[in-house]
């Protein structure tokens, strides 16, 4: 999978998970899923913005 589809799969993915945390926090649902789920995303938000700048820096070469 090149580098541009698994952005854009991240991408979407993070848009999931955001809306499902969103749906969690509006439930009342226990904190602890809350921030497990919380967790998950950040990961997900930080690997984006790792390739993206990869990306970038290729691309100024």
């Amino acid at each position: 999978m090149n580098e541009r589809m698994y952005l854009n799969d991240l991408k979407s993915e993070i848009e999931v998970k955001r809306q499902e945390l969103n749906r969690l926090i509006i439930g009342s649902i226990d904190k602890n899923k809350i921030l497990k789920f919380s967790m998950e995303l950040d990961k997900l938000i930080y690997q984006y913005c790792n390739l993206e700048k990869k990306n970038k820096k290729r691309a100024e070469c």
